[in-house]
């Protein structure tokens, strides 16, 4: 089909009617993803992935990735919306249920979503990113506190343990010149007794002045 014929195929439709020719389409797709996704979670919950005699001693998730070329995390993902939300996974896709989760905890998903339905009910045109990211971030649960990067944290570490080494550097200096000041009063002292001793020593040598 080339051009000219997509043009024909459309050209006497309305904007409206294209658009919803569209969403249609989409949302068969993704019905379609629903249905494959829970054949595959059969298999895998069932173990008969390994009768294809090629992955008879495989895991599933080489299973998954050799022949559908699915990640394991992203299969993952789409089960827990396709069995938890089927009718909205469907509609607004995998990807922003996962959102919801990731962002809004499972307990709060529910919440969520019917403020979007509410949401799109009081719109006349089709309701945003930006409204829907909205409404999401009103329910996110609290971003969890930014941990120091390693190398900040290395170098803090270093320069405490620069600061300890200078402080009791500073702190040997201070004893040295405390002991040397010791000394010093110690000699002071036994110099100090020395002529004490002495004095004593003369006045008890004087012979007593007779009247």
């Amino acid at each position: 089909m080339d051009l000219k014929q997509i043009r024909k195929q459309y050209e006497k439709k309305t904007i409206v009617e294209i658009e919803k020719d569209i969403k249609t389409s989409i949302e068969s797709s993704l019905e379609s993803r629903k249905d494959a996704t829970l054949a595959l979670y059969h298999l895998k919950t069932s173990g008969r992935f390994k009768e294809n005699p090629l992955y008879k001693k495989s895991s599933f998730a080489s299973y998954l990735e050799g022949v559908y070329n699915i990640r394991e995390g992203s299969f993952n993902e789409s089960v827990r919306a396709f069995l938890t939300f089927p009718k909205e996974s469907v509609k607004y896709g995998v990807g922003l249920v996962s959102k919801i989760h990731r962002k809004c905890g499972s307990s709060k998903e529910k919440q969520v979503l019917k403020e979007i339905k509410e949401k799109e009910k009081s719109l006349k045109t089709p309701i945003k990113r930006g409204q829907i990211a909205k409404i999401i971030t009103q329910h996110a649960k609290p971003a969890p506190p930014a941990k120091p990067a390693y190398k900040s944290l290395y170098e803090n570490e270093l320069r405490m343990h620069q600061g300890l080494k200078e402080r009791y550097r500073d702190v040997s200096t201070e004893l040295v010149a405390a002991k040397e000041q010791i000394e010093k009063l110690k000699k002071t002292i036994i110099g100090l007794r020395a002529i004490a001793d002495a004095v004593n020593e003369y006045d008890g040598m004087r012979e007593p002045v007779c009247a």
